[in-house]
């Protein structure tokens, strides 16, 4: 018994799984989405692959603290997900909490050291970004609303790092407004996801007191509320076309993401407590960031290449 006790606690797809690298990988293209918008706007390289390793790095730092929070997370959620999701690396047995620990100081430290490979700004960036995503997993989480903002923050500001990092190679100290529409379109979607996990959760988030919408106002308000944030995602994600940003040939982009958000927007209220429908809001949710995401970098290289 011991012995495949042990055996569990070293399992190597364990390290696989608690990253969770397909949401890494995914995230990882709002930093690309940054760079691309930032050198639309100011067009200060000659090619946009003149710089590729900022690129490259930007991306490979994003995965790695993406990959890094995740594994955090899933330490203080330990008890949460016996209930929520036992099959989890942790919950499961299959690694260890020393191990977790262990793991989060290697990806931490290669996020740092790609980070800084792209300048001394964005590593100053990356190391706060550690600092608040580790006080999301231990105690901001516990008050619901806020710990919801810190995640969808957290995905969402890879864009406005990317713009920051090509700010910081070509000295061209400018966010563009099209980098903050797309950080607050991914921002509400993403929020409005995590309002549904939270009427999704009620059971295991009772184990620690997490104060989502769905536990202290009830499953009406949750819906609700959800149902706003993926609206105001809509209008600024439409504002990218109606302000000229994006081509209006990619209207298909415009269509299906604003489609599949508003189909996000209202299963839940169709159903607050229903497990379904709560589930068909938040895939559509995810399906919608996707596709906005491959919209954020289609855009923009859209723009230097037609």
């Amino acid at each position: 018994m011991s012995e495949t006790t042990e055996k569990q606690k070293t399992d190597p797809k364990a390290f696989l799984s608690i990253i969770r690298p397909q949401n890494c990988i995914i995230g990882g293209l709002t930093v690309l989405a940054g760079i691309a918008i930032a050198h639309q706007i100011t067009n200060v390289w000659t090619s946009l692959g003149a710089n590729w390793e900022v690129f490259l790095y930007g991306y490979i730092t994003y995965f790695f603290v993406a990959a890094g929070g995740n594994v955090v997370n899933d330490i203080f959620d330990i008890e949460i997900d016996k209930i929520n999701r036992p099959n989890r690396a942790l919950p499961s047995g299959r690694m260890t909490v020393k191990q977790a620990w262990a793991y989060v100081g290697v990806l931490s430290l290669l996020g740092v050291f790609f980070a800084w490979l792209n300048g001394m700004i964005g590593a100053i960036i990356v190391i706060i970004f550690l600092i608040v995503g580790y006080a999301y997993a231990a105690k901001v989480k516990e008050l619901g609303l806020a710990g919801n903002f810190m995640v969808a923050f957290s995905f969402a500001f890879g864009v406005i790092y990317g713009s920051l990092i090509y700010a910081e190679q070509v000295g061209v100290w400018v966010i563009p407004v099209p980098s903050w529409l797309f950080f607050l379109t991914a921002f509400m979607i993403l929020q409005a996801r995590e309002t549904i996990k939270g009427s999704e959760d009620v059971e295991g988030d009772a184990l620690r007191n997490v104060r989502t919408i769905a536990r202290v106002y009830g499953y009406r308000a949750a819906a609700g509320v959800q149902a706003i944030l993926n609206i105001i995602g809509v209008i600024c994600y439409s504002l990218i076309w109606l302000l000229g940003y994006a081509s209006w040939d990619l209207w298909i982009l415009l269509l299906l993401g604003d489609a599949i958000v508003l189909g996000a927007a209202i299963s839940p209220l169709l159903g607050p407590s229903d497990e379904k429908k709560l589930l068909i809001g938040s895939t559509l949710d995810k399906i919608g960031a996707l596709v906005g995401l491959i919209a954020f970098v289609i855009i923009p290289l859209y723009g230097v290449l037609f």
